[in-house]
């Protein structure tokens, strides 16, 4: 038996002896084991900065679960459907092994674990040791890691031209040539890079992303290249290295690669010719083995034509074409695709839901999807946010999304209905984390965008910004 379902069995005999419900929490805030009426309430991911918050405490009693300073920023604040919790972490020989919680989501059970905090903390404390005895008998959790179980997530669908993409990767897991990666914005096109990656004689070393339309002209070179100390005014001490040096024996990706400047053309084609950097101020070149991936969601040969991309560092980039179809051309794969995304979906919703309607994946079906697998996802998650059920039904769309999927097929409209989604969506992210500087670059992240791309929607959306 394996360590995690050792103390799955353990959780589960001692929720019914207890008649509680359990979980245990690795370091990350993971899931590792729990009963299933709280993995159905809260979903298998915590909010992490509560449980930080309590990790000097031994043990800590939660009265008003969702209603504290510290549940600021999670899903479940000020709707938490615990009514007390009780959070141990468990700690042996200075090592944190992750947290244990019990918890009751009715008002009986609150007041019974209110008034025996002895007895449950007793029981608490039990239960950490068998857990401690599991892991010294069976050695330390073998979870599967969010990086490993989202590689067979990258390429969904069966449609004919993802089946030939997939053939095409067979041939490329011992390849170094260059890969120029386009499509719609939205298509994945950064997953895909992830997974050549994965695949690829080049795993062992770093993936790093940039995305050229985030980085200002003036710092391309010290960005790419790197710097010496004393290259220039504001260059750290002891340099910095850039990113060629950072993805040495790994695969460097160049997203938005059409938004890169004229000037750094030609110096990238001479680094992916002769394999050689030299950071700014230095003297010493230095060889790196780089696989270079650029994407780009519009055409690289229109923009070669109008002169606002070499034709040479095409040719360089363009060795393995890839094209990744958008989702209004292959939507019998929908129905494939959302079951991933609700599942990768649960940990930043907090809801276990198990499917959808018919319904609900017929009106999916009849959207034109302008954002593509990207905006279906934020579709997803709104509707998560909003489903009281356990399917996902039409009820939980968006008021945006149901008027223009009302009209079928695609028509002006929904162009105008997808504007009101992409508004809605953008100021549910920036409410979540914030209208300053680094909550914009927060929701970009989250949205895989660039900040660039969010300053400019917000002025192209109307959204308003709050005065403090």
């Amino acid at each position: 038996m394996s360590s995690v379902n050792a103390v799955a069995a353990v959780i589960q005999t001692f929720s019914e002896l207890l008649q509680i419900e359990i979980a245990f929490f690795n370091q990350e805030g993971m899931l590792t084991a729990s009963t299933a009426e709280y993995r159905k309430r809260k979903g298998n991911r915590v909010h992490l900065p509560f449980f930080k918050k309590l990790y000097k405490h031994p043990i800590s009693f939660i009265q008003k679960p969702g209603h504290m300073k510290m549940c600021q920023g999670c899903h479940f604040q000020k709707n938490c459907p615990s009514t007390v919790e009780i959070v141990r972490n468990i700690v042996e020989n200075g090592r944190h092994y992750g947290y244990l919680t019990f918890a009751s989501f009715s008002l009986d059970g609150q007041n019974e674990l209110m008034d025996k905090q002895k007895e449950y903390s007793y029981w608490m404390s039990q239960l950490s040791q068998t857990i401690m005895h599991i892991l010294h008998a069976l050695g330390d959790f073998q979870l599967v890691s969010k990086k490993e179980k989202e590689k067979t997530d990258y390429i969904l669908g069966n449609n004919k031209a993802l089946n030939d993409l997939k053939e095409l990767l067979k041939n490329l897991v011992n390849s170094s040539s260059s890969i120029a990666i386009t499509g719609e914005t939205g298509t994945g096109k950064s997953l895909l890079a992830k997974l050549i990656h994965e695949q690829s004689i080049f795993r062992k070393g770093n993936f790093i992303e940039i995305n050229c339309a985030s980085i200002p002209e003036a710092l391309f070179e010290s960005e790419l290249f790197g710097y010496e100390e004393g290259a220039f005014t504001g260059a750290r001490k002891k340099g910095k290295p850039g990113y060629f040096e950072l993805a040495d024996r790994g695969t460097l990706f160049l997203d938005e690669i059409a938004d890169l400047p004229l000037s750094m053309q030609p110096k990238l084609l001479k680094v992916l010719q002769d394999g050689i950097v030299q950071r700014i101020g230095s003297t010493i070149p230095k060889k790196v083995n780089v696989r270079v991936i650029a994407a780009a969601n519009q055409s690289l040969e229109h923009l070669v034509e109008s002169k606002q991309f070499r034709s040479d560092l095409y040719y360089r980039l363009n060795v393995i074409p890839i094209h990744l179809p958008p989702l209004r051309e292959r939507k019998e794969d929908i129905a494939e695709i959302v079951p991933v995304l609700m599942e990768r979906l649960q940990d930043r919703t907090g809801k276990f839901i198990q499917g959808c309607e018919p319904e609900f994946l017929k009106r999916l079906k009849q959207h034109h999807w302008p954002g593509n697998i990207r905006e279906l996802e934020n579709i997803l998650e709104y509707s998560m946010n909003m489903e009281r059920g356990q399917q996902l039904t039409i009820s939980s769309l968006p008021s945006a999304f149901k008027e223009a999927t009302a009209s079928h097929p695609y028509s002006p409209n929904e162009k105008q209905g997808f504007k009101q989604m992409e508004k809605e969506m953008l100021i549910q992210k920036l409410n979540l984390y914030g209208y300053d500087h680094e909550g914009k670059k927060l929701a970009a992240e989250d949205l895989g965008v660039s900040v660039r791309t969010i300053y400019r929607k917000i002025g192209q959306l109307d959204i308003p910004i709050p005065v403090k």
